[in-house]
């Protein structure tokens, strides 16, 4: 059985047979993935990411063609030759004349956050300079998802512990790290971050974290990514 067979997660299996999917869909996947969890085995667990980040890229993708019709980026892990060395975009677009245009690394952090928060902060990073040094004019993208708790040993067993103080570290350092608006600024920073928080007992997006006007909410990351790209690249 592959691993995209094999997430044991209804919700999960589902996302592949939407035509309509949004990333409302995606949360309440993700939230019965978390609640799941303590049941799944490794390869079930891993064929749930696998599965939530293929439908997280096409959730993307459907967007930002939605607001840029002429875009044309691709859903799906390509491997991209970078300044530093070969990097996976999880949304990507090539262009015969430009090169790359578009890629964006998509970090979920749906299990263990306090261990694997700051890895995937610093991928995301690693992903924009080793990216930006060779194509100075590509749109890049970073995506965090993140629930606002997560399962933690206790001397009675397991319990909910809070994610958000760790959150809000995380969104302070990101909200510096995007931002860039022209081809000549840092390349370590990037054209777009989105950070998706979600509750997985509402199986819904906090209406909070990030702040609206932060640009780091779904929809104004994508916003950020289609003003950006329009601006460096005309139909």
């Amino acid at each position: 059985m592959n691993a995209a067979a094999a997430s044991s997660v209804p919700e999960i299996e589902d996302l592949s047979n939407r035509a309509d999917m949004q990333i409302e869909h995606y949360v309440a996947a993700a939230s019965a993935y978390v609640l799941r969890a303590p049941e799944l085995d490794a390869s079930q667990k891993k064929a749930g990411q696998i599965r939530l980040s293929a439908a997280l890229g096409k959730i993307l993708a459907n967007d930002l063609r939605q607001r840029v019709p002429w875009m044309e980026p691709f859903p799906g892990e390509r491997e991209v030759s970078g300044a530093l060395r070969i990097a996976k975009a999880d949304v990507s677009e090539l262009h015969d004349l430009d090169g790359l245009r578009l890629a964006v690394e998509i970090k979920p952090v749906n299990l263990a956050v306090g261990r694997a928060i700051w890895n995937r902060f610093g991928d995301i990073r690693m992903f924009a300079v080793n990216l930006h040094l060779k194509f100075p004019f590509a749109v890049l993208g970073g995506v965090l998802v993140i629930p606002t708790w997560e399962l933690a040993k206790t001397g009675s067993g397991l319990a909910h512990k809070s994610t958000l103080p760790l959150i809000d570290r995380v969104i302070d350092r990101l909200s510096r790290a995007g931002g860039r608006r022209t081809e000549g600024d840092a390349a370590h920073l990037l054209e777009g971050i989105g950070v998706v928080v979600y509750d997985p007992d509402e199986a819904s997006m906090s209406p909070d974290v990030p702040k609206r006007g932060s640009g780091l909410r779904w929809e104004e990351f994508v916003e950020s990514m289609a003003e950006t790209y329009e601006a460096r690249f005309e139909q």
